[in-house]
């Protein structure tokens, strides 16, 4: 009986909905006004609610943007906080690990550059180094002469021309890729490639010749020329690959937040110069090794 009771209300409720339509709840523009006449007409009953007769106009465009750019922000410095602050650590801490990098490098090639340097300059003013260098077959030696030599000179010369198109496309993602890379060609092409050429030049010398310090006068204009060569790498080109690699993370920075219009770095172009002269001092030893000047041509100074 109660649960029928309850079915004859909920319908004569919902007849009731159905003749009438449904009434929002919020309140009416009319009510509203009825309400602000009856504030100013009677007086408020409570002394520390005063009646509010100002009337409260709908936001506007400006006001709510005010409202949105508000929490925009706040909610950008809680990201920065959170999020740009460990950005920024980790830049920090990405520029320190570029430094630490190079300064590890040039430690290492500092003391490969003293080691190999060592070695010729042992072959020659002392002779041959060590001795077990004299049973190695000279095709051994020459066929490593031959392979390292054109990885080392290619090596270089490709670089510096690749290096000088991506520096002119002024594009951010190219040159990040590129300097990002340069120090692992160096060290998995040029500089094996490198000490595979003065050893085995130095070997070659010891079975043609008996010795470095006794080979003919092109050989010893070769490993002074490569030396020279190490010197000014070491100089112009790694010490200026951090610098370079930091300013192009810059400008990729600026490319990624959507700047326009960036420009190659200073830093960047300026070492087309250094990469020119070590082509060159590749063209001076492949000079010495077909002419043989010393040898087959008297030295220009000799007459």
């Amino acid at each position: 009986m109660f649960l029928t009771n309850r079915y004859i209300a909920a319908a004569l409720a919902a007849a009731a909905l159905a003749g009438h339509g449904a009434h929002s709840f919020a309140p009416s523009p009319r009510s509203a006004t009825q309400s602000r006449d009856a504030c100013l007409s009677e007086p408020s009953s409570l002394p520390h609610l005063p009646c509010d007769t100002t009337s409260r106009q709908p936001l506007s465009i400006t006001q709510a943007n005010l409202f949105t750019k508000t929490k925009e922000p706040l909610a950008e410095t809680t990201k920065t906080n959170g999020v740009s602050a460990v950005e920024i650590v980790d830049d920090s801490s990405e520029g320190d690990w570029v430094d630490e990098s190079k300064k590890v490098e040039l430690i290492i090639l500092g003391i490969w550059g003293a080691a190999i340097s060592g070695f010729i300059l042992v072959n020659n003013f002392s002779g041959p180094w060590p001795l077990f260098m004299k049973t190695v077959p000279e095709r051994v030696f020459f066929l490593s002469h031959m392979i390292g030599g054109m990885l080392f000179g290619g090596g270089i010369i490709l670089t510096t021309c690749i290096e000088r198109l991506v520096a002119k496309s002024q594009n951010p993602p190219v040159l990040q890729f590129w300097f990002d890379k340069v120090p692992a060609l160096d060290g998995l092409i040029v500089v094996p490639a490198l000490t595979i050429s003065m050893i085995s030049g130095t070997g070659l010398s010891i079975v043609r010749y008996g010795g470095l310090n006794v080979a003919p006068p092109h050989v010893g204009a070769i490993f002074w020329t490569l030396i020279l060569f190490m010197s000014w790498w070491a100089a112009t080109d790694l010490t200026t690959q951090g610098t370079a690699l930091k300013a192009v993370e810059r400008m990729y920075e600026k490319y990624e937040e959507g700047e326009e219009g960036l420009e190659t770095p200073k830093v960047v172009v300026d070492r087309h110069f250094s990469n020119v002269v070590s082509c060159f001092f590749i063209l001076i030893l492949y000079s010495f090794m077909v002419l043989k000047p010393g040898t087959l041509y008297p030295w220009p100074w000799a007459h």
